[in-house]
């Protein structure tokens, strides 16, 4: 039990003291890598399992778009969090959730995210007529399905409150490789799909911009992307991790007037390095 209080405390600590990090300079979360935990959560050893609590902290560098669709890309502290209780509560950075149901091949339940939205902080000088888009939260559900090494998931979010409407359904397929006992690596396909009202938050222009001709993006497939994550072994409770995102905008995203501008870009760039602990 006093084992039990103990991780639980660490992790608390952990948390609060990540909550006081100052502000990353972009609104793009690029703290992502690999298997999502509600995969990766099955293959952690006994003995990380054995108070209940399982995941992984780590601190590094990250790049991204200073905000979706900007050609800019910045870097900034990185900060990568994975969490998983009794297999089934999960924190995974910006998103939370619960295994509902599960299976030696398929589990599915609740999921829900933060979006960072688009703010202003000087990153958009160059476009001071679009708006602001506050913070956001998103409600939604995954499944997905895991075959050795191979996995498929899919993820729907609905936006929630005044600032994000619309839904978003994304869908990945990866499969590790291990050359040996100490080296993962994870190469990931993936694609967005979002409704007109959720591209509109992020790529739609109002009527009578001064700058910009009036847009309402279409419903469809909006990004397809490539990952390739690594893992490195240090030692029995750290690792070297890596993960490096290429991603493209398309059809309603993609012909936005804030991406067709000399500040924006259909070409996207993510990535985080890193040493990570593991708990």
């Amino acid at each position: 039990m006093t084992r039990k209080l103990a991780t639980g405390a660490g992790l608390l600590t952990v948390l609060v003291g990540v909550l006081s990090l100052p502000a990353i300079a972009n609104d793009v979360d690029a703290s992502f890598g690999g298997r999502p935990i509600y995969i990766e959560a099955d293959e952690f050893d006994d003995e990380r399992k054995a108070d209940s609590w399982a995941g992984q902290i780590g601190f590094g560098l990250s790049m991204a778009p200073r905000f979706v669709g900007a050609d800019e890309h910045v870097a900034s502290l990185g900060f990568d969090l994975k969490v998983s209780y009794k297999d089934t509560i999960f924190l995974e950075n910006n998103r939370i959730g619960a295994v509902l149901y599960r299976n030696r091949f398929v589990r599915a339940g609740a999921i829900a995210r933060w979006n960072l939205g688009r703010i202003d902080t000087g990153s958009l000088s160059l476009l001071e007529t679009i708006p602001e888009v506050d913070d956001a939260f998103e409600l939604g559900g995954f499944a997905a399905a895991s075959f050795y090494k191979l996995f498929l998931t899919t993820e729907v979010y609905f936006g929630v409150g005044d600032e994000l409407k619309g839904t978003s359904v994304e869908v990945e397929a990866g499969y590790t490789f291990e050359p040996n006992s100490q080296w993962r690596i994870t190469p990931i396909l993936g694609a967005i799909w979002s409704s007109g009202r959720y591209l509109d938050t992020f790529y739609g222009v109002q009527e009578g911009n001064p700058d910009f001709a009036a847009y309402r993006p279409s419903g469809g497939l909006a990004e397809t992307y490539v990952e390739i994550a690594t893992e490195r072994r240090l030692g029995k409770n750290w690792l070297f991790k890596g993960s490096f995102r290429f991603s493209e905008l398309l059809n309603g995203a993609a012909d936005s007037p804030i991406v067709q501008s000399d500040a924006g870009s259909r070409d996207q760039l993510q990535a985080f390095v890193g040493i990570v602990w593991l708990f």
